[in-house]
């Protein structure tokens, strides 16, 4: 074992050191980037099934249209539902791809490429995507039970006696449970992927039942891990925005040097394409929301051209901008990975550490050959 673990809130505190690897942010911002796709098509899909105006929309708002529109028509809503989902999804993935890159890690396996990442993360799509279905049914069946009950109530003379009485036991009970599995339910977008990554087999249940466990047993443990995690990603995505600022100011004024102005210029007119006065760009450069302390890239959009090459200089500097925030959410998946193996062996006493890596063998050592030595 390559890291001597103490299983405590010590192993927590490097998750952001972790997570800054080329590999688990290219993992992240490649998923991050195709829950956008997923997220913006279905949205203006939605957009223009509903009768509005996607174009409007597009020009005020542009590739992150994040906010909750209001459809008129059932179908706007079912199609926005869907691309939401799908983009949760997609951002699910790349949670495991990062944990799955932590656990082999804890394994012994430091060798996990990009493509082994992304390939096992579409493997375990099913595995993930079949635990989310399976506590929204659960609650979906929960409500068809209450709205049975509320069709007992409507019956004459005892209906609204028998509501009454069984409203404290066994009605209330379920519903605390159900709400608590609701709860569980908005943590496991997060904690899940975690979950299913350091499970060898891929059972849905396994990954369900973990979570569940995860959560009831150490809660406020996993609170206060989570809790730190996203204070850190905040902090250290910052810095990591900060440097990505500087580097490109840095490409601009050294290529500048042999290109003269048209290099800046070009810059420019990259940001000008993209909605850098957003609430989602000035927060990702902002060290904290709330906290008027950070960069503006609005002066930057000034004195720029309209070349269409421009719109590929966009292209380039919003994947810069995606992997800020594709490091930041590594940074949450590192931390949640991290934290499930403590938790794992503080209420199971297992140590995923022990394990065999899942895409690593030691190569086999040839036996001798008969008639040599090995002084020969």
């Amino acid at each position: 074992m390559n890291h001597s673990w103490h299983y405590d809130f010590r192993d927590i505190l490097w998750a952001p050191a972790r997570a800054l690897s080329a590999k688990k942010i290219f993992v992240m911002t490649f998923f991050l980037c195709l829950a956008l796709i997923f997220y913006d098509l279905f949205t203006y899909l939605a957009l223009a099934v509903a009768g509005e105006a996607p174009g409007y929309v597009f020009s005020v708002h542009g590739m992150f249209p994040l906010q909750l529109f209001a459809f008129d028509s059932v179908v706007g809503w079912i199609v926005f539902g869907v691309g939401v989902v799908l983009a949760l999804l997609a951002v699910m993935m790349g949670f495991f791809g990062v944990a799955a890159f932590q656990i082999e890690e804890v394994r012994g396996n430091r060798f996990l490429s990009i493509w082994q990442a992304i390939a096992f993360a579409w493997k375990r799509l099913p595995q993930m995507f079949l635990a989310e279905l399976a506590i929204v049914l659960f609650v979906a069946f929960i409500v068809l039970l209450f709205f049975l009950l509320g069709l007992v109530s409507r019956v004459p003379m005892i209906g609204k006696w028998l509501y009454a009485l069984f409203f404290a036991i066994p009605v209330f009970v379920v519903a605390i449970l159900t709400v608590f599995i609701i709860l569980v339910f908005q943590i496991s977008w997060v904690l899940l992927p975690a979950v299913a990554a350091a499970d060898r087999i891929g059972e849905t249940f396994t990954a369900i039942l973990e979570t569940f466990s995860t959560i009831i047993r150490r809660p406020v443990q996993w609170l206060v891990y989570t809790a730190y995690t996203l204070v850190a990603a905040k902090v250290c995505s910052f810095i990591y925005a900060y440097f990505c600022y500087r580097s490109v100011q840095f490409i601009g004024w050294a290529s500048g040097l042999g290109g003269g102005e048209r290099t800046t210029d070009l810059i420019k007119s990259g940001l000008s394409h993209l909605p850098v006065n957003s609430d989602t760009v000035r927060e990702t450069f902002n060290i904290f929301p709330g906290v008027d302390w950070g960069i503006s890239l609005v002066p930057w959009t000034r004195g720029g051209g309209d070349e269409a090459v421009g719109y590929l200089m966009a292209v380039m500097l919003f994947l810069i901008f995606a992997s800020v925030i594709g490091y930041f959410l590594a940074i949450i998946a590192t931390g949640q990975a991290r934290a499930y193996i403590v938790i794992r062996y503080k209420k199971d006493k297992y140590a995923i550490s022990s394990e065999s890596p899942l895409f690593f063998e030691d190569e086999p050592v040839n036996e001798p050959v008969e008639g040599v030595t090995e002084s020969d």
